[in-house]
This record gives C-alpha cells, sequence and structure tokens, in this order.
C-alpha cells in the first residue's frame, strides 16, 4: 500500500531543512545539509560564553537552517572585542576540521527593534539578501 504520490512524498522531503543522515556524503558548498555539521556549529554557539551576559539560549531568526545558512536572534546585546573573537575561533575550528568556508555576521533585527541577529553562512552559496 503506497503511502502517498509521489508529489507529497518530494514535497514533504523538501520541505525538510537539513539532511536526514549524518552520513550522507559531504559537500564544504552545502555544509548544514548534513544534521551532524549544523549540531556541532549550533553546540558551539550554545555554549559561547558571551563577555558581558555567559551563554544565550539559541532562537532561530527566519526559520530553521538551510544547507547554506541560519540566522539566530540573540536579543538586545553588546558585542565586546572578545566576543568576536571568541566566535570567529569557533567557525575557524569548523572550518579547519570540514574544509569550509563558513563566515558569520551580526545585524539588527527589522522586525523587533533592538534584537541582533547573527547570521551563520556556511557557504559563498548561500543566497545575498539585500533590502
Amino acid at each position: 500500500m503506497a503511502i502517498g504520490t509521489p508529489y507529497l512524498y518530494v514535497q514533504a522531503f523538501a520541505e525538510r531543512s537539513m539532511a536526514s543522515s549524518p552520513a550522507a556524503q559531504f559537500d564544504p558548498m552545502e555544509p548544514f545539509a548534513r544534521d551532524d555539521v549544523v549540531h556541532e556549529v549550533l553546540d558551539g554557539l550554545e555554549k559561547f560564553e558571551y563577555k558581558l551576559y555567559g551563554p544565550i539560549p539559541l532562537r532561530f531568526h527566519r526559520g530553521q537552517p538551510t544547507k547554506y545558512e541560519f540566522d539566530l536572534n540573540l536579543g538586545i546585546v553588546h558585542f565586546t572585542e572578545q566576543d568576536f573573537e571568541g566566535l570567529s575561533a569557533i567557525v575557524r575550528r569548523i572550518n579547519a576540521k570540514w574544509g569550509t568556508q563558513m563566515t558569520f555576521c551580526v545585524y539588527p533585527s527589522k522586525e523587533k527593534a533592538r534584537d541582533m541577529i547573527l547570521n551563520v553562512r556556511g557557504s559563498p552559496m548561500a543566497p545575498a539578501e539585500i533590502d
């Protein structure tokens, strides 16, 4: 007995933002297609101790990670030079381990005044969004 039409199966699979298996073949241009890479990055960010705040709970901004990038809403936060160096160290470690070109940037939220968003780009193939 069929579970559903092929179209529904494909659509349900396409709605997933990440791969279902950490054993999926790794493409450094689509690093977040692998759950284990996403979890490794998120674990590092979740444990990161911001100088003025300590660890900040992870809250996704604009949906779940894609295979290229994700945004985290950090709330109202003031960054120190030490914070940027620590975030850079996380990115350098992941890049060295996986051979990726991951970068990050911080920008203010347009939806919620004063909230800061941490954008983590796993690949230069991530779409550019300029508004």
